[in-house]
């Protein structure tokens, strides 16, 4: 995965001290994700140091709440989202998921969980908590999502591609259907390796998919990938 300095560009003259190094599938991710006008309340579960939470406050006027475990990442996105244009409608906490009381149920919930599942062996218990299945397993999250989605509600969640399968079946014991993804892949040349989606109850025949390359092969952006990363990244 390479990583970018990220600025949005509604910060360029408000806030020149805000930029975040990510990840680009995370932004791609981010971008891509079209929360509806009727959407007043967003979850980001996991949400680091807070990019997705600011993307979608772009995107949107919903009020947004952003529950982070790791009290680094916590820190992190506090100050992030205490440097943005929208920090009144930000709201953080730090805790865990499983266990953390909100007080209300949510119209969009967002989550780019634990990667990996033990594919890899990370030295640092900071790194394995944000890589790997160990604290937040796909389970657990999902009955989180349960508990914390309205009726009509949606959520969208950020995997490896390998995991597509897995996670559709476990989605579909709780009665949540995908309705739109994308499969993102590095170039042309590559497989894909990342899977996105947004589901809800509604269990239609119809599926809004996309299939998208981050670069050509000759590592430049693809048109694709310039439409949906633009509005956030500022060489763009």
């Amino acid at each position: 995965m390479s990583n970018n300095y990220f600025q949005f560009k509604q910060f360029k003259i408000e806030q020149e001290n805000c930029a975040m190094k990510v990840c680009t599938d995370s932004c791609l991710f981010g971008a891509w994700l079209q929360p509806t006008e009727n959407v007043t309340s967003i979850l980001d579960i996991g949400t680091g140091t807070g990019l997705l939470s600011l993307m979608l406050a772009q995107k949107s006027t919903a009020q947004i709440h952003a529950i982070e475990i790791d009290k680094n990442a916590y820190l992190q996105a506090n100050e992030n989202f205490d440097n943005s244009v929208w920090k009144d409608r930000l709201h953080l906490h730090l805790g865990d998921i499983k266990s953390f009381n909100f007080p209300n149920t949510f119209d969009f919930i967002i989550t780019n969980p634990p990667f990996f599942k033990n594919e890899v062996e990370s030295k640092m218990h900071t790194e394995k908590i944000a890589k790997h299945s160990l604290h937040l397993n796909l389970t657990e999250l999902l009955s989180a999502i349960h508990r914390l989605l309205s009726e009509s509600g949606k959520f969208a969640i950020l995997l490896p591609f390998f995991r597509k399968d897995e996670f559709e079946k476990m989605a579909e014991e709780l009665q949540f259907y995908p309705e739109k993804t994308i499969f993102i892949r590095q170039t042309p040349a590559h497989n894909f390796f990342r899977y996105a989606a947004v589901f809800s109850k509604n269990n239609s025949d119809i599926l809004q998919h996309e299939e998208i390359s981050i670069r050509t092969v000759n590592q430049q952006y693809t048109s694709e990938a310039i439409d949906l990363l633009k509005p956030f990244y500022l060489f763009l």
